[in-house]
């Protein structure tokens, strides 16, 4: 995937990053020399006087409470990722802090919608999207992953099909 291809995933999460609309902690959850590498690389204009507010550095702390669960679906991200494109260990360590946010995952990144958050899977990451057969929502499938790799999440039902928050967990429209 070349660079104009990825900035279609980069820009929205910056933007909305910067406009105060996504849950991601301070610099996405990057380290600040990889955040300003990564607007560098994408031509993105950043003021980085006003981004370290009260809110990011909040989502950094309550971040800092969930390092074990972070650092596991960083793993699994890690694991199943195309190192090809563009700063794809970044976007590993994105959509790990990403999932910490309370909402869904494409919301909670800033994305405008589900479905770039699915292209995205599917580029960054071709062996979970390969799996997700049945269009899982992304941050749910990630942790029924996670559950059946052998980690601390409980997988509440044995078979989704029978599981009374099937509409919760899958996206029948798309």
């Amino acid at each position: 995937m070349n660079a104009e291809k990825c900035k279609q995933y980069w820009r929205p999460i910056v933007h909305s990053y910067l406009s105060g609309r996504s849950s991601l902690p301070l610099y996405l959850g990057l380290k600040k020399s990889h955040f300003i590498q990564l607007i560098e690389f994408f031509g993105l204009e950043v003021s980085l006087a006003n981004l370290e507010t009260k809110q990011a550095r909040l989502r950094s702390e309550l971040m800092a409470l969930r390092t074990e669960e972070y650092d596991q679906l960083r793993q699994l991200l890690s694991q199943n990722l195309d190192n090809s494109h563009p700063f794809a260990e970044e976007m590993a360590i994105v959509i790990s802090s990403g999932c910490m946010g309370s909402q869904h995952l494409w919301h909670d990144l800033g994305l405008p919608e589900r479905a770039l958050l699915t292209q995205l899977f599917s580029d960054y990451f071709p062996n979970l999207s390969a799996k997700n057969v049945n269009n899982m929502r992304w941050k749910r499938f990630l942790y029924r992953q996670l559950c059946e790799n052998g980690g601390d999440y409980v997988c509440r039902s044995p078979s989704c099909e029978t599981c009374s928050s099937y509409s919760e967990c899958f996206d029948t429209v798309s």
